[in-house]
């Protein structure tokens, strides 16, 4: 019972970390772009300090609601009222509260992950390899800042799960 606990806190853990990594890979490859490929803009959509401030705010906004929104999105409550497709109401309690924790994670991770995206698209299209690094950045911390604690809520989501049913 509590390795499987145990071996989808560690998956999910993993998963959550592998995702929200990304935009500091893609943060570097526009650094070795611009440095040794020589990649210049495309297009000038906005410009350069309305494009940091704008984003600078947008990261600091997202910062600011990781927590509340973690915690309203992954409320156990809230985990084991959401249906989840493929998961049958027969199978284990422990592998239906992971799926559900594990749904209910790539839904909290999409919606973090969108400013992360919006910036990387700008700061590809604009060649800014200063935002396109301090993007990455932003989001380590923002992955370490809403990090759930994966196994607690498994835990809690499977006593939900065994109190309404």
């Amino acid at each position: 019972m509590t390795s499987d606990i145990t071996s989808a806190h560690k998956r999910m853990t993993l998963l959550w970390f592998v995702v929200l990594s990304t935009p500091m890979l893609i943060g570097i490859a526009v650094v070795l772009m611009v440095i040794v490929g020589g990649y210049t803009a495309p297009a000038i959509l906005i410009p350069e300090d309305q494009l940091r401030m704008g984003s600078l705010g947008a990261m600091a906004l997202m910062l600011l609601c990781a927590r509340p929104l973690r915690n309203w999105l992954l409320s156990p409550a809230a985990i084991a009222a959401r249906p989840v497709q493929g998961l049958s109401p027969n199978e284990d309690e422990n592998a239906n509260a992971a799926g559900k924790v594990q749904a209910s994670m790539f839904l909290l991770l999409g919606i973090l992950d969108a400013v992360s995206m919006i910036v990387v698209a700008l700061s590809l299209m604009q060649a800014d390899m200063q935002l396109a690094v301090l993007n990455g950045i932003y989001t380590l911390v923002l992955a370490i800042i809403a990090k759930p604690d994966f196994a607690e809520l498994i835990k809690a989501v499977r006593q939900q799960l065994s109190r309404s049913a």
